[in-house]
């Protein structure tokens, strides 16, 4: 497409430059009236062809190449926002199990990995739970992780706080 601008804005400017030197050697009189005529129409003509005979092949062409790139950058921003969303919800869910702990008088801090699930959710996949839990407490917190955030036993893992990840 820039290639048929380039052409374009090329014969212009050949047509301005070739009427100038036309105006200029033409001696005043009814001549030079019919050559400024004439050069008009030649500026005229330069100017309106790409409206007379469009280049709709590589019109076509630059449009299609543009709406993939728009249609890839917007894939791009899709997968940036959903994967900044995911942080953000890792961190509430863990936020969740560190305030409930709280509530109970345990302290600890919790790490949450998700999966999109089908409608696109995230949900809790994966949670670690680092403290020093006495066998009540870890029993407690591994029933309230998987009843409120359906994460099955198997998926939980607890350590203290040298063994942390």
């Amino acid at each position: 497409m820039t290639g048929g601008l380039k052409s374009w804005l090329m014969a212009v400017i050949a047509a301005c430059v070739l009427c100038a030197v036309a105006e200029r050697l033409m001696q005043p009189g009814p001549v030079k009236k019919a050559g400024s005529v004439t050069c008009g129409l030649v500026l005229i003509w330069a100017v309106l062809t790409p409206l007379v005979h469009p280049d709709l092949a590589s019109g076509q062409a630059w449009l299609e190449e543009y709406l993939d790139s728009v249609e890839q950058r917007e894939t791009e921003l899709r997968d940036q926002v959903n994967e900044g969303t995911k942080v953000l919800i890792e961190q509430e869910y863990a936020a969740y199990i560190v305030d409930k702990a709280a509530e109970w008088g345990i302290s600890c801090t919790a790490w949450v990995k998700c999966r999109a699930g089908e409608e696109g959710l995230y949900l809790p996949e994966e949670t670690v739970v680092t403290g020093a839990l006495s066998g009540e407490e870890r029993g407690r917190l591994t029933q309230m992780i998987r009843e409120d955030l359906d994460v099955s036993e198997e998926r939980q893992t607890y350590c203290t706080e040298e063994g942390a990840p």
